[in-house]
């Protein structure tokens, strides 16, 4: 397999990822309603289902993909811009609310989305705060609509509220030194309503408030792809990372306070999304890595003493949410193993 470019993207890391899967023969695809899955099937049949929340309401906020469309389009490719890449683009892509009974209902339809050959991009999280409803786009590069971009959105219109395009401010400023892309993964607010953001193609957390814009808070360069944020109820700042070089164990947390990084949490396994539940810390991590190659995902607690498994046997699991029924919910099938495979929502045991 060619070597990862020096500098990889969570978009880079899931076509390795997804490059191994088919080469290696090591996982199998799973078929939503698998009974042997670790939990509840809340939602099946999915395509490429990434970031899940809950709004204030008790609803689940569920963001799709999609699956591309009919329309072909010739880009620049993702590792040697060189070399065109054939691509699949329509309007895919959904922003689904699942009620307390079950019913899932469309709250957005008709999003951009684009299929390259080992991974479809376009939205990437609906998060509901207050009276707006946030959506976090990562494309193929410039030239795609919205581009790597944060949406704020009027949770009861749906009408735009102001978009918050990372990509300038990446060119302009470059946080960890390496080439110029940008892949907006998650966000998290602190107390005073500062926006903290976790760019895996730039390698940074960034802030953005109304007065003062974009800024810099802190950036790796060893290339550890940053993939998700929690801030603490005491204002302490967690981050989570698919690990550089998807290598086995190179995931992480990492735990900042005052400014500071005052503990890191090693050893994980291509870390999507962390969650914060009072004084427990989980982490989805997409895939595991085993003599046999590479293998389904789990959801882990943790903590000093290292990581406990919370749930096993998930295909490419992604995003985590606490209900108001106190029960976790994970999204997977974010990657499709073979063609047709979907992906879903679970609920766990």
């Amino acid at each position: 397999m060619k070597p990862l470019h020096p500098h990889q993207t969570i978009r880079l890391g899931l076509i390795v990822l997804l490059l191994c899967l088919v080469v290696g023969g090591a996982v199998s695809p799973v078929d939503a309603q698998d009974p042997g899955l670790p939990g509840e099937v809340v939602l099946a049949d999915l395509q490429t289902p990434r970031g899940i929340a809950f709004d204030g309401a008790g609803n689940l906020i569920v963001s799709v993909t999609g699956n591309g469309g009919e329309t072909a389009l010739t880009v620049p490719g993702i590792e040697d811009p060189t070399v065109p890449m054939e691509i699949k683009a329509g309007l895919s892509g959904a922003v689904l609310s699942v009620s307390s009974d079950g019913k899932s209902t469309p709250l957005i339809q008709g999003l951009p989305s684009y299929a390259a050959p080992t991974e479809t991009v376009g939205l990437y999280r609906a998060i509901p705060k207050g009276e707006s409803l946030w959506l976090l786009y990562t494309s193929l590069g410039s030239g795609f609509f919205w581009g790597d971009s944060i949406v704020e959105l009027d949770a009861k219109t749906l009408a735009v509220k102001r978009v918050i395009n990372l990509t300038p401010f990446e060119a302009a400023n470059n946080p960890d030194g390496n080439e110029i892309d940008s892949n907006v993964a998650d966000i998290a607010w602190t107390a005073d309503g500062t926006l903290l953001i976790a760019d895996a193609g730039a390698n940074a957390l960034l802030s953005w408030t109304e007065k003062d814009g974009l800024a810099v808070v802190t950036a790796w360069k060893e290339n550890s792809v940053p993939t998700s944020v929690e801030v603490a109820a005491n204002g302490d700042v967690y981050v989570g990372f698919l690990g550089e070089g998807l290598a086995p164990g190179a995931g992480k947390i990492e735990h900042w306070s005052g400014g500071a990084l005052k503990e890191t949490f090693p050893g994980l396994n291509a870390v999507t999304d962390i969650l914060l539940d009072g004084d427990k810390l989980y982490a989805v991590e997409l895939f595991l890595i085993t003599e046999q190659g590479p293998g389904p995902g789990r959801v882990v607690m943790v903590d000093a003493s290292g990581s406990t498994p919370v749930a096993e046997g998930l295909p490419a699991p992604f995003g985590i949410a606490k209900g108001p029924d106190n029960a976790l919910y994970v999204s997977f099938g974010t990657i499709a193993f073979q063609p047709g495979m979907t992906g879903g929502v679970i609920k766990l045991k």
